[in-house]
């Protein structure tokens, strides 16, 4: 009976411990040598417990007391000799500890610094040639903490917005070609979620990066799993259940292109001894009905965005640069030795999202020799070159810029426009709120435009359309055809952009120098007549010099 109970205590001690650290089941996770070698010492502790004598233990009153004539006198109860099976367990222990200790060694990066630095293989391209010119409408202008505020403020549009928070996660995805951070509603306490769990969560947040604009989309079904259940629908408890022995990083969230929402979790299995773990797959989880599906890293569906994770790409990258000439290099002659700069960020491409940082000497203070851009769901390196400032270098140059308001600038989004680097940065003030915007040139960081408004920032530097910053989720918005003659002409360099100044009917309208009207522009004489799209601050778009059909019209 003795030992059928301290069975149970260790069944029960054991189940528990699963329950809530949840390790996989897997020779190749240290968490599973962790649980497994804890729980066999628990194990023989409690065998070794159950040599006592039942009374010694269990009958407090008598524990080590016997009763004669004069009195009562303690009576020290031999202590059980070691068990073999004690011995063998210590041998064990020490044995798998070192075994561990010896196989991340001899597999580390101090001997096996070339593998490290090939395990991915990175392309080198121009930056002129070959870098994307930035597309304006999938621009992504607020980063997570400015998207959380923007859409925490949607919460008071809810039912029961007592029982609701909305969850810190707002992870970074597109739909379609448009960034956006997406986040799941949360139950506010255990006590809540008693009082909600039937009904499930209807609603998650979707915040527009480009236009800022936030969403609260209900859902036909609830979701049923999340990371504020608890039990058995805990998205990571279920998970550990149904794989119990994949080793799996924390679920997130993540929406489809349809606005099903999911919760998505990277699969890892070690490349070098236990320590380094890299991404071996995915398991895809529907957040409504709890069905869930592993896929290899090929076979993951597109419309998955983020399959590695910003620290693995950033510490696979750093090992490529630093560790081609093996790890002794690194520590004197330093010979090529490169290194990501301190700050990386998110641009959305084609529907992908990629992550951008700057790749620098490891001797450099404040320059870059070029970019890389990321693929995070293929890991796909590509290397830009272009000797240019570091993005911790053109933050400062932005703070500086307005250095009286005290604006506090975020890490910057590096855009192509007109084939031209530049760093964009959001300026903050002390509430967190973004007040104004600068746009530093990356190879000359000193050279910073600041402005309060985005469109007219980003007009100043490129012949794009940028009125389509202002209309994207708004396609109703009217468009004003502005056509007359030239009264007057004039014309000035704005950040090396020519700009003429045409005086109409009373009115002052300002049309940008561009390879699409540059041939023309430049012999614009009083008299002429003039047609274009009216943007903010009387620029005029799409201009035509001498059209046919000269008229004012709204569309």
């Amino acid at each position: 009976m003795q030992k059928k109970f301290l069975g149970l205590c260790w069944l029960l001690f054991m189940a528990v411990w699963y329950w809530f650290y949840l390790p996989p089941l897997s020779i190749f996770s240290q968490a599973f040598w962790i649980f497994l070698i804890l729980g066999a010492w628990l194990a023989v502790a409690l065998a070794y417990l159950a040599k006592f004598p039942k009374d010694d233990w269990l009958k407090r009153a008598n524990l080590g007391q016997k009763s004669f004539k004069g009195g009562v006198r303690f009576a020290i109860t031999p202590i059980p000799k070691l068990t073999r099976a004690f011995k063998w367990l210590l041998l064990g222990t020490i044995a798998i500890f070192a075994g561990i200790f010896l196989l991340n060694v001899t597999q580390s990066r101090v001997f096996r610094a070339r593998s490290y630095a090939n395990v991915i293989s990175v392309k080198n391209a121009s930056f002129e040639k070959d870098f994307p010119e930035t597309d304006l409408s999938t621009l992504a202008l607020l980063d997570r903490k400015s998207a959380k505020k923007i859409g925490d403020t949607y919460l008071g549009t809810i039912d029961k917005v007592s029982q609701f928070g909305i969850s810190d996660a707002y992870r970074q995805i597109t739909i379609g070609n448009q960034p956006f951070r997406v986040s799941p509603l949360e139950y506010k306490s255990f006590w809540k979620w008693l009082s909600n769990r039937k009904q499930g969560i209807d609603y998650y947040v979707k915040v527009n990066q480009t236009t800022g604009k936030a969403q609260l989309v209900r859902l036909e079904e609830a979701m049923r799993y999340s990371d504020s259940e608890y039990l058995f629908r805990d998205t990571k408890r279920h998970l550990r259940l149904q794989f119990p022995t994949k080793i799996f990083a924390d679920p997130s969230f993540e929406v489809n292109d349809e606005g099903h929402p999911y919760y998505v979790a990277t699969t890892f299995k070690p490349r070098f001894g236990l320590m380094s773990q890299d991404p071996s797959g995915m398991v895809l989880m529907d957040a409504v009905t709890g069905k869930s599906r592993f896929y290899e890293l090929k076979d993951i569906p597109k419309w998955v965005d983020r399959v590695y994770s910003a620290e693995n790409v950033m510490m696979r990258v750093d090992d490529h640069y630093t560790y081609q000439d093996g790890f002794f290099n690194t520590l004197f002659s330093q010979t090529g030795v490169k290194e990501t700069t301190d700050l990386y960020n998110y641009i959305a491409i084609d529907g992908d999202i990629y992550l951008y940082t700057g790749i620098t000497s490891v001797t450099a203070d404040s320059s870059n020799l070029g970019f890389i851009l990321v693929n995070m769901r293929t890991r796909q390196v590509t290397n830009y070159k272009l000797a240019s400032a570091t993005e911790s270098a053109a933050q400062a140059s932005a703070e500086g810029e307005v250095q009286e308001k005290k604006y506090q600038a975020t890490a910057p989004t590096l855009v192509k426009l007109d084939g031209k680097a530049f760093y964009l940065v959001s300026l903050k003030d002390d509430a967190g709120l973004v007040k104004s915007y600068a746009l530093v040139d990356a190879e000359d960081y000193q050279q910073v435009t600041v402005n309060n408004d985005m469109v007219s920032l980003l007009s100043q530097f490129t012949d794009v359309d940028t009125d389509r910053l202002a209309t994207i989720g708004n396609t109703g918005k009217k468009i004003t055809v502005i056509s007359g003659q030239v009264d007057h002409l004039a014309s000035q360099i704005i950040s090396g952009t020519t700009v003429y100044y045409v005086s109409s009917d009373g009115n002052i309208y300002k049309i940008k120098a561009s390879s699409k009207n540059l041939d023309d522009l430049p012999f614009l004489t009083v008299g002429d007549s003039f047609k274009g799209e009216l943007g903010k601050d009387n620029y005029l778009n799409r201009v035509e010099i001498n059209p046919k059909e000269v008229e004012e019209t709204k569309e």
